[in-house]
């Protein structure tokens, strides 16, 4: 079974360079769930980018933090430091409550992952896969998530292109808006239809005009939620 716990730096990079080999947490409702065997995936916070995947190889239980670095720890000073450490962490109440957890642990790799969670070209996979030591996981999506992930996608090219202005970042921009035409069914043909029917009505952006306000002598509901929408502020 594979469980995920996030981990401060200063412990995960502890855990990736070797000299942290036990993870101490409340034995609460989560934790119980850990058996020998079983992984473990760290992310460090705050990003939550970088991950290590660790192998439960022992667990230590106790009734209190103290009890339990005592079966483990023979220097009095480590035992009365780690014991002050664990209650900056958790209360005495949650440690009466659940009770303690040690989880020794082994390193599964001494690599990194890096998570996207991301729409992205179809060939990526490949390109990634073909270099050595680099190794993608994905799924395909059904075409409810495509369509919610190619929204994402349309915002993060937009905003890549503002950032640029390229023609290259324009292409990418223009990538995704083809394949919710595609997924649509939408005809290039029928958006141009629409785009010169509202140009009829209101006209282009040619003119450059660049409206500043509007004054009017009653309150426009209408108008001020369109002003609110979250992506106009």
């Amino acid at each position: 079974m594979l469980h995920t716990m996030k981990l401060n730096e200063s412990p995960f990079e502890r855990i990736k360079n070797g000299s942290k080999t036990i993870e101490f947490r409340l034995f609460d409702e989560k934790r119980q769930q850990i058996k020998v065997g079983d992984q473990i995936e760290f992310l460090k916070v705050p990003e939550l980018q970088e991950k290590l995947l660790v192998d439960v190889i022992e667990l230590y239980r106790a009734e209190t933090f103290e009890e339990l670095f005592k079966k483990l720890y023979s220097d009095t000073e480590e035992i009365t430091q780690k014991t002050k450490n664990m209650y900056e962490i958790y209360s005495p109440e949650e440690e009466k409550k659940y009770g303690v957890l040690g989880i020794k642990i082994s390193l599964k790799s001494k690599g990194f992952r890096y998570t996207y969670n991301k729409l992205v070209r179809d060939k990526i996979p490949q390109n990634i896969d073909s270099e050595e030591g680099r190794k993608s996981k994905y799924r395909i999506l059904n075409d409810t998530e495509y369509l919610t992930e190619l929204n994402k996608k349309i915002l993060e090219e937009a905003n890549e292109f503002i950032e640029e202005n390229s023609i290259e970042e324009l292409g990418d921009l223009m990538e995704v808006i083809n394949a919710i035409m595609k997924l649509k069914g939408y005809k290039m043909e029928e958006v141009y239809e629409i785009m010169k029917a509202k140009s009829d009505k209101k006209g282009a952006f040619n003119d450059k005009i660049y409206l500043e306000y509007v004054d009017e002598e009653k309150r426009n509901i209408n108008e001020e939620k369109e002003l609110n929408k979250e992506f106009r502020k």
